[in-house]
């Protein structure tokens, strides 16, 4: 793409939202004049002629002239009828048609760019007059079906067979019966003269051959032997949500994911078993993480998760994490139709508690000192003053969160999609808009995102060729105010909590109080705002051939381009502040403005060949392919400070305080990819997969690595001594697998991880300081040496295995799966201590990074079990999945040898835990016993409702020596979901219940004893649960003030009696939906769809964690993050 090309997008991609959606628009025009122009062609394909042999020829050879000759498809069901030999030289198609159905009884019609052979239908005399009909359902082993549900087709009216598979019901001789059962196809019998009928219902395959995309290929369920599971979508599309990943907790085995808080645009934190972020995949392109979380949910047609080798092993470097793999919805055949959905949520604290008010804080002030054998520190006449209000200025009694916060925080979501098309082409058009408010009261933080999505596909039956086309983007704004005491929720959510009821917010006038930290300032209108603009654009052309002289070889060619731009304008101002009787602002802070713009663009390149062929039992599949990727980011940034004029633009500030910033980087990878699958009659199965990667984090005698993955599947249920068990339905399927390879990541962590490999660290590096020494008074220039060049850095290499099994049962209504899994990873390098080494040159810089032993290991577990059927009409689906895992350093260079002496405090070889302190024995009850108990050594002054401490070294002191590992770690190790979906005639209803364990929470310094603000005096009720003489099982030990400080800070120290069990089981998403389509406007010939749904998140939670004021999934454990949401909502969908 050369550089106009360049141009030319960046300037698409800066228009406003009436421009920007203009081009979309138009093309949404140009797929609708493109479908007429096809539907025009079609009907000239109807008038086309056709020369025919000149002798006698059967139906079907006629049937197969018109395929030949021309681009329709004839659909029919050989029959005697279709075995009639006819004598017809030429003719267009209708007269053709005309001509040799001719006494057959069958007829035909065109449906798109297919003709359909049929019998024609004959009207009885008596065929408005309903009868007895009897009948007996049988499955495909002779034995009654119970349960199952015949309906007259069109109509409500049914019955349901009894325990010996018999039925009977009232109907005409023209009615169609429409028998179904779960786990079968159905099927529909036309009634006629019979009175008595045995109806065989056939298994449903179709499960077991749907298609499921898995790395650059595709497999079917039956044959699929790597670990995958698809996530439950249905109810998603409905859910309260803007980021698709607050709606994925719960929806398949093996996801681990934590939520973190609330707020605008919030995200949860999504993991395949424990590990890092996963790769995503999107409709075959791997594209950024940020990608995935603005899809729109209404735009996805599934997600698939890929958990072990043998599925990730084809995506190399990067797929040690897993894979989350999304396919897009496309065009369908079949008439234009037009799909309008909206949905308004409101938003509350899933749990808030209501602070102290000034009165009862003076009153637990008092106790404390009492505690503590001090007088009292608030006289009562000061305490009434408090609570009755009658001295505001002195005695405020000031309910802050009142004050900012509203009560629910309203979104608006909007979305129009336009799909339609013919077998050969199609097409899909989708928009939609999201409004999102907060909860602050007066509307400064909020974001609005448009999103757009174009689909065409094209194919071109003569030659095997198919065509697609796609565009997609977003474009989002998000706005947070900005003073110089607050810029995120920390500041604003943390001066919200710790501001004292007892100091002032608004002055008499109304308007707001000057102070430091005063929240209703920080988010007034009047204050700054930190302003996120972000826009992408994704364009990907696919084509794809079956060759026609090699049968079974598909060629494949991809091009993808993604283009992403971030502006943003940071604008920090004080809001006006007032003295108690002013209506005159105070001076505040000068103001400052930081502008920062990135661009980022790559293109992604592919080539793959498939071949796939069946002989006799044996399937044989190959793939080989190329990938590549190319990138480049630029950043600039830039700020002035010290505004004497409160203009938000660059020109306008102080020369003199101009920084500046830039930074580029470019990027590339390549890889090529192989794969061979093998299969003997469906029961055995075998897979292998390649792929030679290269990436430039590497020098250049390091830049390629080899990842593979083998796999075998055995489905046990196709052995003949299995056919005792399959006839009673005892198991209807048992498929074993098991898979072994390695895979790899290019990084380990973030900065902040000792193994994170920094861009560019195989080289030497340099840094400069443009002021960095002082020469007669001008400053001066000067050049700083980085670490030693790490020439040792390669691929962090994860060796993983997975065994398993899938089984279904009872008619396909039971089903399940089982795996194990097991990952180590290697390849970190480290920068050893001097002293480890035995060396202590002076260097000026620490030691260069090697290779090290370092290992890695994380293992677990994970099922799924779930059971579907129906009682007549009322079908449901029940499911459970349940994934657990946990990890250790097996070894860990980056530990120190002193600490891994520690058998209780050391990393290496122990699994997750949340950090070091000591136990907790709980409450010392009686001065002797304190007497006569090792003591912390700063300790002093201690009395009963003290804590006491473990002496686990015995020597009667309580130390650092003492301290041992507690918690079981910060991250949930389990995640599981209880899936219902349930339908009956026109309602449906989807409910999630959704749970985390194994994994405990600390609480922050704020919630063991309160701020200095307030005396570190209790701020909620459940604080105030103190020990006493008479409360020994307390939550919180005797009351005291000055934090404790007075007994030596003997209660603060780090210990397991601050841990909170975060586990959690909680109603995490429901949606209950009726379609007034099905009844009420039945008739109603241009609406296709009517559906109203009710729909919510968070609905209740069960922890230990709400006991202390804190949901299991918040930002912040001393509550100084957005907090996390309870949101109902109410949606309309209308299809057209």
């Amino acid at each position: 793409m050369n550089i106009k090309h360049i141009d030319l997008i960046h300037k698409v991609m800066n228009l406003n939202f009436k421009k920007a959606f203009y081009v979309p628009l138009k093309s949404a025009k140009l797929i609708v004049f493109s479908s007429l122009f096809w539907w025009s062609g079609e009907i000239f394909a109807q008038q086309q002629v056709i020369q025919l042999p000149p002798k006698s020829i059967t139906l079907q050879e006629v049937f197969q002239q018109i395929e030949k000759q021309t681009n329709l498809s004839v659909d029919y069901k050989k029959t005697n009828s279709t075995k009639k030999r006819v004598n017809i030289t030429s003719g267009n198609i209708q007269e053709v048609l005309n001509k040799a159905l001719q006494g057959t009884g069958l007829g035909f019609r065109f449906e798109g760019q297919h003709i359909i052979i049929s019998p024609i239908e004959k009207k009885s005399q008596n065929a408005g007059t309903p009868k007895k009909v009897s009948g007996k359902i049988l499955d495909n082993n002779g034995e009654p079906v119970i349960g199952g549900t015949i309906r007259l087709k069109g109509t409500t009216i049914g019955s349901i067979s009894d325990v010996n598979g018999n039925f009977t019901l009232d109907a005409k001789i023209d009615d169609i019966l429409e028998v179904s059962y779960i786990g079968y196809v159905t099927q529909n019998i036309k009634v006629g003269n019979q009175d008595m009928l045995t109806i065989n219902l056939e298994e449903d395959t179709q499960k077991l051959d749907e298609v499921v995309v898995v790395g650059y290929g595709t497999s079917t369920k039956r044959s699929l032997i790597s670990s995958v599971s698809k996530v439950e979508t249905d109810g998603m599309e409905k859910s309260p949500v803007v980021n698709i990943t607050e709606s994925l907790a719960g929806r398949a085995p093996g996801l681990v994911i934590q939520g973190n808080g609330g707020g605008i645009d919030k995200s949860s934190t999504i993991t395949i078993r424990g590990g890092d972020t996963p790769l995503v995949v999107i409709d075959g392109i791997i594209r950024d993480y940020s990608d995935f979380k603005t899809l729109a949910p209404s735009d996805i047609e599934s997600v698939s998760i890929l958990k072990d080798a043998s599925s990730t092993a084809v995506y190399g470097s990067r797929a040690a994490n897993g894979i989350l793999q999304v396919v897009t919805k496309k065009g369908k055949e079949g008439k234009m139709s037009i799909d309008y959905s909206y949905n308004l949520s409101l938003a509350q604290p899933s749990v808030y508690r209501e602070r102290l008010n000034s009165g009862q804080i003076a009153e637990l002030t008092n106790q404390a000192y009492n505690n503590d054998g001090l007088d009292d520190y608030f006289t009562q006449e000061q305490i009434d003053k408090y609570y009755d209000g009658s001295d505001p200025l002195n005695y405020p009694n000031t309910n802050w969160r009142k004050l900012v916060l509203r009560d629910w925080a309203p979104t608006q979501k909007h979305n129009i999609t336009m799909t339609g098309g013919t077998e050969t082409n199609n097409y899909l058009a989708s928009l939609g808009y999201i409004n999102q408010e907060s909860l602050y009261k007066v509307n400064s933080h909020n974001m609005q995102r448009y999103n757009i999505r174009l689909n065409q596909s094209t194919y071109i039956k003569s030659i095997g060729l198919s065509e697609t086309a796609s565009l997609d983007g977003y474009a989002q704004e998000k706005t947070h105010p900005w003073t110089s005491t607050a810029s995120n929720y920390y500041g604003v959510f943390s001066h919200i909590q710790n501001q004292s009821p007892m100091s002032i917010a608004l002055n008499k006038l109304g308007l707001p109080y000057t102070g430091p930290d005063n929240p209703v300032a920080e988010t007034s209108k009047d204050a700054g705002y930190r302003r996120e603009n972000r826009k992408m654009l994704n364009a990907k052309l696919q084509l794809e051939w079956d060759v026609p002289w090699v049968e079974g070889l598909n060629l494949r060619g991809a091009v993808n381009y993604n283009y992403y731009i971030r502006r943003d304008k940071n604008w920090r101002k004080d809001p006006p502040q007032y003295a108690w009787d002013s209506d005159v602002p105070q001076a505040g802070g000068a103001p400052q403005l930081n502008r920062y713009t990135e661009s980022n663009y790559y293109y992604t390149w592919q080539w793959f060949a498939n071949y796939n062929r069946t002989f006799g039992k044996h399937t044989v599949s190959a793939l080989a392919g190329y990938e590549a990727t190319y990138g480049l980011n630029e950043n600039e940034s830039m700020g002035r400070s010290n505004y004497v004029f409160n203009i938000d633009q660059f020109g306008s500030g102080p020369e003199a305080t101009t920084t500046i910033g830039a930074g580029e980087g470019e990027y590339g990878r390549a890889g090529w990819v192989g794969q061979a699958k093998y299969s003997y009659d469906n029961k055995y199965f075998a897979e292998f997969s390649l792929r030679y990667d290269g990436s430039d984090q590497f020098p250049k005698d390091k830049r390629w690595g080899t990842f593979w993955a083998g796999s075998l599947g055995w489905s046990v249920d196709q052995e003949k001594f299995m056919d005792p068990l399959k006839e009673k339905h005892i198991l209807d399927m048992l498929k074993l697998r098991a898979s072994y390879g390695e895979v790899g990541a290019d990084n380990w962590g973030d900065s902040s991880n000792p193994y994170y490999i920094y861009r560019y660290s195989y080289l030497s590096s340099y840094g400069y300081n443009g002021q960095g020494a002082v020469i007669d008074g001008k400053y001066y220039g000067t050049f700083s040496e980085g670490g030693p060049a790490a020439t040792a850095i390669t691929w962090f290499t994860s060796s993983q295995t997975n065994v398993g099994f899938d089984f279904a049962s009872l008619n396909n209504r039971l089903y399940g799966a089982f795996d194990y899994f097991f990952y180590r990873t290697k390849g970190f390098i480290y920068a050893p201590e001097a002293k480890n080494v035995g060396y202590y040159a002076p260097l000026g810089t620490s030691l260069p990074k090697v290779s090290t032993n370092a290992e890695f290991r994380r293992a677990g577990y994970e099922f799924q079990l779930g059971w579907r059927s129906n009682i007549g009409d009322f079908k449901y689906d029940v499911s459970l999945n349940y994934t657990y895992f946990n990890q250790l350093w097996n070894n860990d260079p980056s530990e120190s040898i002193t600490s891994q002496m520690n058998p209780r405090t050391r990393r290496v070889q122990n699994t997750d835990y949340l950090t070091t302190g000591y136990h907790c024995l709980g409450f010392f009850t009686s001065d002797e016993e304190i007497r006569n108990s090792a003591l912390p050594v700063n300790s002093k002054d201690l009395r009963p409702g003290d804590l006491k401490y473990e002496d686990v070294n015995g020597d009667g002191v309580i130390d650092g020596s003492d301290a041992q590992r507690i918690g079981r770690g910060g991250f949930p190790h389990s995640n599981y979901g209880i899936t219902l979906g349930a339908s009956y005639k026109g309602w449906s209803a989807n409910i999630l219940f959704q749970g985390a364990g194994s994994f405990d929470m600390y609480l922050g310094n704020v919630m063991q004893y309160g701020d200095a603000a307030t005396k570190f005096m209790p701020m909620y009720k459940f604080m105030t649960d103190t020990w006493t003489p008479t409360n020994t099982n307390a939550r919180y030990p005797r009351l005291t003030h000055n934090a404790g400080n007075n007994n030596g800070n003997n209660n603060y120290l780090t210990s397991d009696f601050w841990m909170v069990d975060g586990s959690y089981f909680r109603l995490k998403d429901f949606t209950v939906a009726y379609d007034f389509k099905y009844s009420l406007l039945k008739k109603c010939k241009w609406l296709t769809k009517l559906q109203a749904s009710i729909s919510g998140q968070n609905i209740f939670t069960i922890s230990e964690a709400f006991d202390y004021g804190m949901d299991p999934e918040n930002a912040s454990q001393d509550n100084y993050g957005y907090p996390n949401e309870r949101v109902i909502a109410f949606g309309l969908n209308v299809g057209f």
